[in-house]
């Protein structure tokens, strides 16, 4: 028996059980493949080992940190093009070594990140990171101190992010290629109005918070640079927000449809879909409903038709009344703040570095003043008996754990649209970053929707 230091690396398939139960010889031969022919290679090629294999996992070894994690990224990276799935946790430590097995808090707590990691992801441990060092050109995204089963201290950890610099990269061109026009609405309020990318217009409805500069630096980026893709994407600053007029007389859906109205003209579009984000949705079909000739098509993610205060659940009503009465009062707090559980409540699968810096973003978005007027339109909004009128087919996608706005609203939404198609996305955030698991199936849904409608 000896001990030493040592990197950790434990993987699991996701899903294990269940695939045993339904082809338990399919099932075994599918991961000795992905065994020889991805995970132990890659492992050997990091200069790691395979200490054992259990089954539904593997464990290995690795004589630094900054191999174990880039063992990690290029299995993970690997394993996109499979139809399994694995989890992986990293962690560096002191390992006892017993024959042919080895075990410790190293193996542990590695086992334990694992297994909070998400399907096709991988946690790594703060101390594996700093172990590492600089430069391992590996994407990371903080997660905070995580609480894991059976351990007594909560874990400091980082989620690997395999489309990191891609996504930086992609985002930061467009954001530098965005030119800032201004149109004027009916009533004379002055909207903030970009264009970028090339292709058939795609017209975005604004959403109750946004800024046309800060959104390329928060997590929901990755929408951007997706509504882009052979797209010409035109959005611009609701009315009361960002680069747009934050002082005018009247909030209401009737102004947020003349703004639409508004750009569509200052856009030189005559007809085009009309893609709509959480309240954005009900502008989008609004507009639609009153000029059914200038949208071809409705994309909605996270819709819904009714506010807080109009709704038939008594419970969710109150909730809506008491995160607005904390928010009239602490907006401009320091952390943490309002707009930090704000941010958590939008978004409760995201990291907990996504949650600070949509936090620190919402400040630049919007005052708390109009942030209250806002949230009392927003609450006392319903779109329901326009909905028949609206005559273009209609995508419209939801979040099944969406606790800010729930299921029940997006379905409200499709069914009184009478060309609809209503998808129940995998997820519990309304507002989905570019990582979350389920945004690769609302990205497939929109595409599709998209080439077909021309």
């Amino acid at each position: 028996m000896s001990r030493h230091i040592a990197a950790i690396l434990s993987l699991d398939v996701v899903g294990y059980s269940a695939r045993m139960a339904e082809d338990a010889e399919a099932t075994l031969r599918d991961l000795q493949r992905i065994l020889r022919t991805i995970v132990r290679p890659l492992i050997r090629e990091s200069g790691g080992r395979v200490v054992k294999l259990m089954g539904d996992g593997a464990l290995a070894e690795f004589g630094a940190a900054g191999d174990a994690i880039r063992a990690t990224q290029s299995i993970q990276q690997a394993m996109r093009a499979e139809a399994t799935q694995l989890r992986a946790g990293v962690h560096v430590g002191d390992v006892t070594v017993e024959g042919d097995d080895i075990f410790g808090d190293a193996v542990n707590i590695a086992a334990r990140l694992q297994e909070a990691a998400r399907p096709g992801g991988a946690l790594v441990s703060r101390a594996a990171v700093e172990m590492a060092g600089g430069g391992i050109g590996v994407g990371l995204r903080p997660e905070g101190a995580l609480r894991l089963k059976g351990l007594a201290r909560p874990v400091e950890a980082l989620a690997l992010d395999l489309d990191a610099a891609e996504r930086h990269e992609t985002a930061s061109a467009l954001a530098a290629s965005q030119q800032i026009r201004f149109a004027t609405s009916r009533d004379g309020a002055r909207l903030a109005w970009t264009a970028i990318g090339d292709g058939p217009a795609l017209v975005k409805a604004p959403n109750w918070i946004s800024h046309l500069e800060c959104d390329w630096r928060t997590p929901f980026a990755g929408l951007l640079t997706t509504l882009t893709r052979g797209r010409r994407l035109i959005r611009f600053d609701q009315r009361g927000n960002g680069l747009s007029d934050r002082t005018v007389p009247e909030l209401s859906v009737e102004r947020f449809v003349d703004d639409l109205e508004a750009v569509f003209d200052a856009a030189g579009v005559e007809r085009a879909p009309v893609f709509g984000l959480s309240q954005g949705a009900a502008t989008a079909a609004a507009f639609a409903a009153r000029h059914p000739e200038r949208v071809s098509a409705l994309i909605c993610l996270g819709g819904f038709a009714q506010g807080g205060h109009v709704r038939s659940e008594p419970r969710h009503a109150e909730f809506v009344a008491a995160l607005d009465a904390m928010a009239r009062t602490g907006w401009d707090d320091s952390y943490p703040s309002i707009r930090d559980h704000f941010a958590r409540i939008i978004s409760p699968g995201a990291s907990a570095e996504d949650h600070r810096v949509l936090a620190e973003a919402m400040r630049e978005m919007i005052t708390a003043e109009s942030f209250g007027r806002f949230r009392d339109v927003i609450g006392h909004l319903d779109v329901t008996a326009i909905l028949p009128a609206i005559r273009c087919p209609a995508l419209l996608l939801h979040a099944g754990g969406d606790r800010m706005h729930p299921l029940e609203q997006g379905r409200r939404l499709a069914a009184g649209i009478p060309d609809s198609r209503f998808v129940v996305l995998d997820s519990v955030n309304h507002l989905m970053p570019a990582d979350d698991q389920a945004w690769p199936h609302a990205t497939r849904e929109i595409e599709a929707f998209l080439a077909q409608i021309g």
